[in-house]
């Protein structure tokens, strides 16, 4: 069962003029509760303006005693985001969850591997500590990132990657691209898409040594360069891919099964209830809150996992699936955000 935790914050460093680094104080009761794997992600919880909103933020640093840290970038008429930026302080406290997400990679002192990491503006969130991670754990590894930005302006964790650099400077290679600033090659301008990548494998990299891509950004970005990245030889197995934005899709839209007052029964916390669906494109997750349930989500998009459970009986539709893997889902895992029953007599549980 996924669970938050009130932490306080220790720290906020500004990144960019529209980012910042938000550091918790992680005690040492939690300290196993908040052990975490680079590349997964907290969701925060925060009450603003009456309301209650949650948040997923990828983890931004290699784990360190004592404290966790993400990063946050304002978005347009981001209520969360604009209030990171603009009001929390220091000795506050958040609700935060422990962490989640399989995305990323559990370094490992016996592997000597040669990685990728492609990254777009808050994409390189997920990839600091990946990377300071894996070179610090793995002595024989070497790591390349590509990062692709407006400007060096806009650049997140500039001074971070400066010092890993430092650190590692036989083992590291930084290669920036930027959409908005002049360079004094064309293979470093413009944006990171398929063409660019065939571009830099060309004059440059050899795609097909990669053991292992993690891939973070823009959607279009994510899936052009997982693309082209096959096509320059590597195995589609050994690309990773974080989807931290999703296009706007409305919400589960129902294909054929069961219509409104259909009934489902929860499992939770040993206890189950009965939850009736308002309308047919009504989720199961969204029917549950609806009727009082407390039940664990955040981004309601498919993508971070947070919402899933299990059938154990009946059928589901799901509108979008970013996050579970072939294996979850072969073992009957769905994600309760985007899952439509097919009928009466549906039976999930959130306890396995």
């Amino acid at each position: 069962m996924t669970t938050f935790h009130a932490l306080t914050v220790a720290n906020i460093e500004p990144e960019t003029a529209e980012a910042v680094e938000i550091t918790f104080a992680v005690p040492e009761a939690l300290a196993r509760d908040y052990a975490w794997r680079p590349g997964q992600h907290l969701t925060l919880k925060a009450r603003i303006n009456g309301e209650e909103l949650r948040r997923c933020y990828s983890i931004c640093r290699a784990p360190r005693a004592g404290e966790i840290s993400v990063a946050v970038k304002s978005i347009e008429g981001g209520r969360f985001s604009g209030y990171a930026l603009r009001e929390l302080q220091p000795g506050a406290s958040l609700e935060v969850m422990v962490p989640q997400g399989n995305f990323g990679y559990r370094p490992d002192p016996a592997v000597r591997g040669d990685y990728l990491a492609i990254a777009a503006g808050s994409g390189i969130t997920p990839m600091l500590a990946i990377i300071e991670a894996t070179l610090a754990t793995e002595p024989e590894s070497r790591f390349t990132l590509i990062y692709g930005n407006r400007s060096t302006d806009s650049m997140m964790f500039r001074q971070a990657l400066a010092d890993l650099k430092d650190r590692w400077p036989q083992r590291l290679q930084l290669l920036w691209i930027f959409s908005q600033e002049s360079t004094e090659s064309a293979l470093f301008h413009g944006r990171i898409d398929g063409q660019k990548l065939h571009a830099l494998g060309e004059q440059l990299l050899d795609f097909s040594r990669f053991d292992r891509a993690f891939i973070c950004g823009p959607q279009a970005m994510m899936e052009q360069a997982s693309a082209a990245l096959v096509e320059l030889g590597m195995a589609p197995d050994t690309i990773n891919i974080e989807h931290f934005n999703t296009p706007g899709t409305g919400g589960p839209r129902r294909t054929a099964g069961a219509a409104q007052g259909t009934r489902v029964t929860v499992r939770q916390d040993g206890h189950q209830r009965q939850i009736v669906l308002a309308a047919e494109d009504e989720s199961i997750l969204d029917a549950a809150l609806r009727q009082g349930a407390d039940l664990p989500y955040a981004c309601k998009g498919g993508v971070c996992a947070t919402c899933k459970c299990r059938v154990l009986q009946g059928e589901v539709e799901m509108a979008v699936n970013y996050s579970l893997e072939p294996d979850q889902l072969a073992a009957g895992y769905i994600l309760s955000c985007q899952a439509l029953p097919k009928g009466d007599g549906l039976v999930v549980d959130f306890d396995v």
